[in-house]
């Protein structure tokens, strides 16, 4: 009688385990993958960059906020280059170098119907810099493009004298992920 117990308790143990097991992996949560991001490379000849971040939410005093952000970026004659690096595979492609913009940082910020909602933003800061973007499912950074879903990646940088700007090694990131952009391009005169 001693076996056939200790057979039905190893029996019994076994089919534990492997019930355990299955629930385990039943109620273990898919990963689900995000589509792949699609990113536009910034074109040469744009002059300003228009860039709106999905809304998120604040605590504060008050209650809930919901908050947009938007990144206004002018063009400017400053580059920073990097030797360790290379734009192209091309023989003599050389160093690679980045555009250096003047970020205009803005936060709105959504109000009840009773109360008129400001249609500026509220200044946050202004200050020069690269633009990168980071892309969610890898977190890989990505120089001079944007897309929609990935994360704002800002390298502030120095500029003055030369037409050189130098990286400060700080980085802003957007508090959402990119919502929308719109790139603009300045005026061509017609000469007659």
């Amino acid at each position: 009688m001693k076996a056939r117990w200790k057979q039905m308790f190893v029996w019994s143990s076994l089919g534990s385990v492997a019930l355990g097991t299955a629930i385990a992996l039943a109620r273990k949560a898919r990963r689900v993958q995000p589509p792949p991001l699609e990113t536009s490379t910034v074109p040469a000849d744009c002059s300003r960059i228009s860039i709106w971040t999905e809304h998120f939410q604040v605590v504060n005093d008050g209650g809930n906020v919901m908050i947009q952000d938007r990144y206004l970026l002018q063009a400017t004659p400053f580059k920073v280059w990097s030797v360790l690096e290379s734009r192209g595979n091309a023989p003599g492609s050389g160093p690679a170098s980045w555009k250096i913009y003047h970020i205009t940082y803005l936060r709105f910020y959504d109000t009840s119907p009773k109360e008129a909602a400001p249609e500026q933003g509220l200044l946050q800061d202004r200050f020069y810099g690269t633009i990168s973007v980071v892309d969610p499912s890898s977190e890989r950074l990505i120089r001079d493009e944007c897309g929609r879903g990935a994360v704002l990646a800002i390298r502030k940088c120095s500029v003055g004298g030369a037409s050189n700007g130098v990286e400060t090694g700080e980085i802003h990131y957007s508090a959402a992920p990119i919502l929308n952009f719109r790139f603009e391009y300045a005026a061509v005169e017609k000469r007659v």
